[in-house]
């Protein structure tokens, strides 16, 4: 009996218009609040806080992704979204706790992965 890893299960064709629709909704929010912060801020004082900067990144590549977006599959630029999350360590000391605790393990990690690569090409 075989059984193939790479299947996955197919997306509902509704499931797919939803996430396209919030999609559009969400990009348009976050456009609609980095205009608003331009015309109050001004673009120069906009620009000093890297946090806006940040979030005008952000906002320029899923407008761009969006616009570009003719085949309707999922796009990589999405995941550039996942990178607000970061805004949260701000808010968050015990967040910010976690994420030096790994990134001060990653080095470690690294070192045990080469080892374990030598080891295995060995």
């Amino acid at each position: 009996m075989y059984l193939s890893l790479c299947v996955s299960p197919i997306q509902p064709e509704e499931l797919t218009n939803v996430l396209e629709i919030s999609n559009i909704v969400f990009t348009s929010m976050f456009t609609l609040e980095m205009i608003l912060k331009l015309t109050a801020f001004g673009f120069f004082a906009y620009l000093r806080n890297p946090y806006n900067i940040f979030d005008g990144i952000i906002v320029i590549i899923s407008v761009c992704e969006i616009i570009g977006q003719s085949d309707g599959g999922l796009s990589v630029l999405r995941t550039f979204r996942l990178l607000r999350v970061i805004k949260l360590v701000r808010f968050m000391p015990a967040l910010r706790r976690q994420l030096v605790v790994l990134m001060k393990t990653m080095d470690n990690v690294a070192t045990f992965c080469m080892l374990l690569m030598l080891f295995i090409f060995i």
